[in-house]
Parts: C-alpha cells; structure tokens; sequence
C-alpha cells in the first residue's frame, strides 16, 4: 500500500512539474511540450526549428534570464512586426531549373563564408550556458559563419577570441577538407569615457577581430523594456555616449585600424550617409524591437533604400536583421539586397543546449535554406541578392509607402 503511495506521489509530483508553456503566438508546428518539465533543458531531438528553441529556452531558463534575452521596448510593436510581417511576403519559386548543385558561398567583407547568415551581435550568452559565448564560438567556426561577439559579453575579449578555432570549415561542402583561421568581427558601443573605448579598440586589434561593428542606435540611453524592468529595480543606466554625431563616427576611423561598420541604421538616409562617408559596410537593425518601440523592420528600411537610393547597393555591402528564424526570412532580405543576415535571439535560445544546440540550429538553417533555394529554381544564393523578381513586397509597400 505504502509503494502505490509513494508511485502515485511521483507521479502527481511530475504531472505538477510538466510544462504549460505560453507560445507567444509563436507558429504551430506541432511540436509535444507535454514531457518537458519546467526548469529544465527538454531533448534536443525535440527542436526541429528556431522557434522550438526559443519555447525550450523559455522552458529551461529562469522568468529573470528569459525575460533579459526576449524582452524589447515600449508594448513590443517592433519586436512583433520583426517576427510577424514575414506573412505579407511571397516569394516567387521557378520551374524548369537544374538545382542539383547548391551554392551557399557567401564573402562577408572579402571574407569567404559558408552560407549567408551570421550570429548577431547578443549580450550575456552567459545566463543561457555556463559555456557561455564560447559554444557560439566553436559553433561557428565548426559550421564556418561568422560570429559577431558583444561587447555586453559574459565573457572578455580576450576569452572569446581565444576560444576561435585555429582552421574553420567556410566551404558549403561538408567533406571539404580546405580550411582556414576562425574569423570574428566585433561589436562595440561609442562609451561616454573615450579611455575605455580605446583600450577595448586596442584589445579587439590584438586579439586578431577582423572588423568592428558599431552600434549607432543606443546612444545615451536604453529603450524602456517592460518586461525585463519587472526583474530589476528601474531604468537599466547606459554609459553610452549621448552627444556621437555622424561626424564622431568619421573620427572614429582615426582610432581603430579595424573597418568600421554602423550596426542599427533604420532610415535609407542614414544607410546614404554612411556610404557616402565611405564605410566599406551598413548594417540594418532596429536592435530586434529593444530601443525604439513602432521603428520600421528591415524588410521596410530595405525597400526605402532601394526606392530612395538604389545606387548604395554598389557602394557598399549591407547586412540586415530582425526577427530572422527561417531560411525565406534570409532569402527575402537578400533578395532586398543584403549581402548578409544575422541572427540574434534564436543563438541565445539555442545556447541552453551548449555548442550542441547552437550547431543545430545553423545545421537547420543551412537545410532550410538548400530546400528553399531548390524549390524556388535557384540554387546559388549570390543569385537571388537584389534580385527582386525572387520576392513580392507588395503587401509591405502598401502599408510602408501608402501605395494604393
């Protein structure tokens, strides 16, 4: 009698520990949660797809860690027209075509890649994985994209640089046996105290960091975000510098011999000036909805640079995310006009499985993507970039422009 007790006990005590996970309105892929128990890691056999990492992250993490990587600003307009505005693109597929070779092959400022995507610059991959931002690293270099570090990092510069690996594999073939040294770029904010980013400049100089990424969109002060405010004591302070002018970033060329590349551009006149200024590269960011709430996606900052200034394309290279989870969101951007597309949040999410989880979701986009490209008649992803007969916007043009 006291066995059947204590059977029945376990059991009702894992029937209260399951998971009911709200999905955010997230889409239905059918994936059964209904194993999974809360404050845990579930399997990763499970995930199948980015937006299944994000639910297993909300799952295994704690409200304070989930909320740090999921929140954005103001009632997350942004964050959700990042996410949702996908449903107002079709992408046109061609029949007839020979796709039997796929082509993934993408250069990153004369760097060679293996595919068009990259790991966005994201803060504390620490609060995910004692590995920290060391499994991005590997991750990446394993599967041979690029990864961006934050400046925001659990980890030091040093540490994250350290942690590249000596040969990455950046062909599209999986038995290629050519390899070459890691590459990383770097993300840096302009600090109010001019000593500290010039030693931080230094320091990514010498630890062998390829570029500089520049955020231009979080000077001075952080967006309000509700949802993580709710886990801290008020207004998160920045020591961001409030008075950078496009002319600070000119200057900013003088201190660092790494290219400068702007990160959080939304206006295709920002996207003009900085190629006028002579940046090798503009990156397109609302910073994934966190700083300004009602700012326009990336598909809609795209569409006004090709419409007010078509030339910039062949000035300068220019990446762009938000809201990324699927192999058509990147090739809808490309065929916009980046040359490349990162990925934020999901690598955060994918990071409570380890380099594990992070690899499996480039394996997946990278599947995604070979499918996709075949299905549309086309298999080299150069291809489709600026090629506007691969993409219909015209449902975004409507509510972006006005258009009748």
């Amino acid at each position: 009698m006291r066995a059947t007790s204590l059977h029945l006990l376990a059991a009702l005590a894992r029937l209260t520990a399951s998971a009911e996970i709200d999905t955010e309105e997230l889409p239905d892929t059918g994936l059964d949660t209904s194993q999974w128990v809360t404050g845990e890691v579930p399997p990763l056999d499970d995930m199948v797809n980015l937006h299944d990492m994000q639910l297993a992250a909300k799952n295994a993490l704690s409200g304070k860690n989930y909320a740090y990587y999921r929140t954005a600003s103001l009632d997350e307009v942004t964050y959700k027209k990042n996410l949702f505005d996908w449903e107002k693109i079709r992408l046109n597929g061609f029949s007839f075509v020979n796709v039997s070779n796929i082509n993934l092959q993408t250069s990153i400022l004369g760097h060679e890649f293996s595919a068009p995507f990259f790991i966005a610059p994201a803060a504390k991959a620490g609060k995910a994985s004692k590995g920290a931002e060391t499994n991005l690293v590997r991750a990446a270099g394993a599967a041979g994209i690029l990864y961006i570090p934050s400046i925001s990092s659990t980890l030091s510069i040093e540490e994250i640089s350290d942690a590249a690996l000596p040969g990455s594999n950046n062909s599209t073939s999986s038995n290629s046996s050519s390899t070459t040294p890691q590459v990383l770029f770097h993300q840096e904010y302009i600090w109010t105290n001019t000593t500290r980013l010039t030693s931080e400049l230094r320091r990514m100089e010498n630890s062998g960091y390829k570029a500089l990424v520049l955020t231009v969109d979080n000077v001075g002060v952080n967006g309000i975000r509700n949802r993580q405010m709710r886990y801290s004591s008020g207004l998160s302070e920045t020591l961001h510098s409030a008075t950078f002018t496009i002319e600070s970033l000119a200057q900013l060329r003088n201190m660092t011999t790494l290219p400068i590349i702007p990160k959080g551009v939304k206006t295709a006149h920002d996207v003009k000036l900085c190629a006028d200024l002579g940046f090798p590269a503009v990156y397109i960011s609302n910073h994934g909805g966190r700083t300004v709430d009602l700012a326009p996606t990336a598909v809609e900052t795209l569409l006004e640079v090709r419409r007010l200034y078509p030339e910039v394309f062949d000035q300068v290279e220019i990446y762009a995310d938000g809201g990324v989870r699927r192999a058509s969101h990147i090739l809808t951007l490309i065929a916009l006009g980046a040359k490349a597309v990162g990925v934020g949040r999901p690598a955060m999410f994918a990071n409570v499985f380890g380099e594990e989880g992070v690899s499996k979701m480039i394996a997946i986009l990278k599947e995604e993507l070979k499918t996709t490209m075949q299905l549309m008649g086309e298999s080299d992803v150069n291809a489709y970039r600026g090629n506007g007969t691969f993409v219909n916007t015209k449902a975004v043009e409507r509510d972006f422009f006005g258009l009748a």
